[in-house]
């Protein structure tokens, strides 16, 4: 027959005791000074009026509204609020371009680099385009990325660019969607370039540009 098994020790439940004393006493200083911090310390302030609905649209003299900054992000995303577009954050005004505006800025003018041969000097170029998609974010980057630019009427832009109305067409083209079309006049160069304007306007175009290019020389 095999012999029982040795009797452990017992517990020695005066030191366990101890043990657990000296931990709740070491511990309970740190523990009651970090509740009376974070009783006394300020409940962070949130920004009501970044989530409130507050912000106004103007389209065509009229106000629309009140929308949150979300809401009008995603109106830029679809093209339905432009660079020029007039917003506020009060229906009365004052009203402000969405481009110079916070928090919009941001939206209207994403990242986009333009790494493309270039013809040597500078060069005034007009870039009038119709955009019916919701490709205006994507166009004003691509456009910005040229290099000046000021809009002289809507739809309607001056460029200062060392960059070919070639490239320039190229770049805005793939900006664009089903229905866009623009056209590049290289007023320094004499130069045009243009996107989806129809069969019949490209052979109009190349008519008339010849013509004219013809008729200079002469």
């Amino acid at each position: 027959m095999s012999n029982p098994p040795a009797p452990q020790a017992p517990e020695d439940a005066n030191a366990s005791f101890a043990t657990l004393s000296h931990s709740l006493k070491t511990s309970a200083p740190d523990a009651a000074r970090a509740q009376r911090e974070a009783a006394l310390a300020p409940e962070p302030k949130k920004d009501i009026r970044a989530e409130a609905p507050t912000w106004w649209v103007q389209v065509r003299d009229n106000a629309y509204g009140p929308y949150t900054a979300a809401h009008v992000r995603q109106f830029i995303v679809e093209g339905r609020v432009k660079p020029a577009t007039l917003v506020a954050n009060d229906r009365a005004g004052p009203w402000r371009e969405a481009r110079a505006t916070e928090p919009f800025i941001g939206a209207l003018r994403p990242h986009f680099n333009v790494a493309m041969p270039a013809e040597p000097g500078l060069a005034n170029m007009f870039v009038f385009a119709e955009i019916h998609s919701g490709a205006w974010t994507a166009f004003m980057a691509a456009l910005e990325a040229f290099g000046r630019i000021v809009e002289l009427a809507p739809g309607f832009w001056l460029v200062r660019t060392h960059l070919t109305s070639g490239v320039v067409r190229n770049t805005l083209s793939q900006t664009l969607g089903r229905g866009d079309r623009f056209a590049v006049v290289d007023a320094t160069r004499d130069r045009l370039a243009w996107f989806n304007l129809g069969p019949g306007t490209d052979v109009a175009i190349r008519e008339v540009w010849s013509t004219g290019a013809a008729e200079a020389k002469r």
